[in-house]
C-alpha cells in the first residue's frame, strides 16, 4: 500500500476548516501531520479537530523540522510570495490557496521557483473542481452550445452600504496591501478562473471601478470588459455592498445553439447551485424565458460533491504521479493576470493587453 502524502499547513483562518475535511476523510491518501500559525489559539484549536500533534508558530521551522512531503498555505495574500518560494526551495509540493499572490511579478517569481526545484505547485480554485461545473464543461466541449460568444459573470454581494456593513468593511481584504486589491481579487476572481475553464484565455480587458466607503482605496464596485482569444467577449459586474440583492453570484454562458447560466447556491459558501441549460439539441428553447432544465452533476472519478475534498484528492494525485495540476501555477497565471489587468485598466482609463503583463 502506498504511503500518504504528508502536509504541514499554514495557516488556520476560515478557509482551512474547508480544507479539514479532505485530511479526516481520506488520511490514507493525504495525510495531515503539521499545522503551523502565528496565531497560537487558532492553532491548537484547528490542530486539535484535526487530531495532528506537531504545531509551529513559524513556517520557516515547520519546513526544517516537521516530516511532511507538501505544504497546504492558507495564509493571507502577502504572504503566499514568500512562503512558497521558502518551500520550493525546501523540496515541498506546494498547494496554494487562491489568489496567488498581489502582483503579477510574485505569481512569476513563484511559477518559476517551482518549476526550478521540481515540485508540484497547484493554486485553489474550487470551483473547477465541483461536478457541475465538471458537467457544464463537458456539455461545451460536446459542442452542444456551439460556439460561445458570450460570458456574463455578477458577484452582488447582499450587505449593506457603508460601516459596519460592506464585504470587505474593516477587514484585512480592504486592504490592498495585503490582499493585492479589493473585490475583484477576493471575489469575483473564482468567476474569472471559471470563465477560463469553459471558454479559454483572455487576451485584453477593460474596466472602471469605484471606492466609496473604503479609506484604503480597495475597489467595492468595478464591472469590466473580458476579450477571449477566440472571439468571445465578457462582462463582469460586481458589487460589494447592495440592499436587498436578488443575484448574489451568477454566471452565464450565451453560445451559437444553447445558452446556460447557474442558480444560486444554499450555501453562499460554494457560490453556486446547478447549471441550467436550454439549447437546440434539447429542444428546450422557446418564446418564453423560463423554459430551462437542470444540468445533471458529472463528477468524472471526483470523490463526491464536495469541491475542497476534491481539489485536495486532485493535488495528492498530481504530487504522486508527477502530472501537472488542473489548476496549476502556470495555468493560473492566466487568471491573475486577467486580475491586474482589469486594475490597471481601471487606473488608466484604457484597455490593456494581457501579454504585457
Amino acid at each position: 500500500m502506498a504511503k500518504p502524502l504528508k502536509v504541514g499547513l499554514v495557516g488556520t483562518g476560515s478557509i482551512s476548516w474547508y480544507h479539514l475535511p479532505a485530511y479526516l476523510q481520506y488520511p490514507d491518501t493525504i495525510k495531515l501531520t503539521a499545522v503551523c500559525d502565528i496565531r497560537r489559539e487558532a492553532m491548537e484549536k484547528f490542530a486539535q479537530k484535526a487530531g495532528v500533534k506537531e504545531r509551529y508558530a513559524d513556517f520557516s521551522e515547520m519546513l526544517k523540522k516537521a516530516d511532511i512531503d507538501a505544504v497546504d498555505i492558507c495564509t493571507i495574500h502577502d504572504q503566499h510570495e514568500p512562503q512558497v518560494l521558502a518551500a520550493a526551495a525546501a523540496g515541498k509540493q506546494v498547494f496554494l490557496e487562491k489568489p496567488m499572490a498581489i502582483n503579477v511579478q510574485q505569481c512569476k517569481n513563484m511559477v518559476q521557483a517551482a518549476k526550478k526545484a521540481g515540485v508540484t505547485f497547484m493554486v485553489g480554485h474550487d470551483l473547477r473542481y465541483a461536478p457541475h461545473t465538471r458537467a457544464i464543461k463537458h456539455i461545451i466541449e460536446s459542442g452542444e452550445l456551439g460556439t460561445v460568444r458570450v460570458t456574463n459573470c455578477l458577484l452582488i454581494s447582499n450587505f449593506p452600504p457603508g460601516p459596519p456593513g460592506g464585504y470587505l468593511l474593516g477587514a484585512w481584504l480592504g486592504d490592498p496591501k495585503r490582499a493585492g486589491g479589493g473585490m475583484m481579487i477576493s471575489g469575483v476572481i473564482h468567476q474569472i478562473d471559471l470563465m477560463r475553464y469553459f471558454v479559454g484565455d483572455i487576451k485584453a480587458v477593460s474596466s472602471v471601478s469605484r471606492s466609496v466607503h473604503l479609506p484604503s482605496g480597495a475597489e467595492e464596485y468595478a464591472c469590466a470588459t473580458l476579450e477571449f482569444e477566440n472571439g468571445a467577449i465578457g462582462e463582469v459586474l460586481v458589487i460589494g455592498s447592495s440592499v436587498h440583492s436578488n443575484v448574489g453570484c451568477q454566471y452565464t454562458l450565451i453560445g451559437d445553439e444553447g445558452t446556460i447560466y447557474s442558480t444560486q447556491a444554499e450555501d453562499r459558501t460554494y457560490q453556486f447551485g446547478h447549471g441550467v441549460i436550454a439549447s437546440n439539441k434539447r429542444g428546450n428553447i422557446g418564446d418564453t424565458y423560463n423554459e430551462f432544465a437542470p444540468i445533471e452533476p458529472f463528477r468524472d472519478n471526483m470523490a463526491g460533491d464536495d469541491y475542497f475534498v476534491n481539489e485536495i484528492l486532485h493535488f495528492a494525485a498530481c504530487c504522486k504521479e508527477g502530472k501537472e495540476p488542473l489548476t496549476s501555477g502556470r495555468d493560473n497565471l492566466g487568471t491573475i493576470k486577467t486580475i491586474f489587468g482589469i486594475y490597471e485598466s481601471a487606473k488608466t482609463g484604457k484597455k490593456v493587453e494581457l501579454a504585457a503583463l
